[in-house]
């Protein structure tokens, strides 16, 4: 028998008019880089060694600093959103249901699609001005933009007591540099995430991204290969020399 192909996810487009531009993702499928307040933070891209190495950095000795994405954390707690049984995926929540997080974005107009991460998911954890490297053999990856594992183990717990009832799926929030990237930033959820790990249950995934990619800037490139030209000696190194490389030569 054939087997029918998935059908596409249900998705809802938007538009951010008056963003503050406190959160931006520039690149696409090949590569990304996470922006706060215009300053390079999170890098992600292919190794250019083949196999489908993939590298992540987190540039910059403080993290990321995404406190303001916690005015969602109750709402995102429980946001009513149903799986489907047989394909993973939901429909996608209103957009004003995330104001407080996408009043941060930049400007633009976006994608929004929500459902299970597929059953092979890893989780990345970039170190300040180190970078980290995997073989991508998994449908999704995610970076984490806070610490990793979460600090506040009765938060973990009690999102693990949710997810274990059956009840209503907490929810994790992700910015995509395109809508087909396997690789995104987790903007909120590391406590539901470390949930869902310790229950070995698939988390549901709230995916944003640009509806056409942001062409990476010289100047951030330039700043964020400066704070990590230090950080990666030997074959990391040049691995991250032609990541950025790459980058550079990517058109505007």
């Amino acid at each position: 028998m054939t087997r029918r192909p998935a059908p596409p996810p249900r998705s809802v487009c938007f538009d951010v008019p008056d963003g503050h531009g406190v959160i931006e993702v520039t690149g696409d499928e090949e590569g990304s880089l996470l922006l706060l307040a215009g300053e390079p933070a999170a890098l992600e891209a292919n190794d250019g060694c083949g196999s489908l190495g993939w590298l992540a950095a987190r540039v910059g000795t403080g993290g990321p600093g995404l406190s303001e994405v916690k005015y969602l954390t109750e709402w995102l707690g429980a946001p009513g959103l149903v799986p489907d049984p047989r394909t993973g995926q939901a429909e996608p929540p209103d957009p004003e249901c995330l104001r407080p997080l996408l009043s941060l974005l930049a400007p633009g107009r976006y994608v929004m699609t929500a459902g299970l991460a597929p059953h092979d998911l890893r989780v990345v954890r970039p170190r300040a001005l180190q970078v980290q490297s995997w073989y991508a053999d998994e449908e999704l990856a995610l970076v984490t933009t806070d610490a990793w594992p979460p600090r506040d183990h009765r938060a973990v717990r009690g999102y693990g007591d949710r997810i274990r009832a059956g009840g209503g799926l907490p929810a994790l929030v992700a910015l995509f540099p395109t809508a087909g990237s396997s690789v995104g930033h987790l903007l909120d959820g590391h406590h539901k995430l470390a949930a869902y790990e310790r229950a070995g249950a698939r988390p549901l995934v709230i995916r944003l991204a640009p509806q056409e990619p942001r062409p990476f800037r010289p100047d951030v490139l330039d700043r964020a290969r400066a704070a990590l030209s230090n950080s990666a000696p030997g074959p990391q190194g040049d691995a991250l020399g032609r990541v950025f490389s790459s980058l550079r030569t990517k058109p505007a």
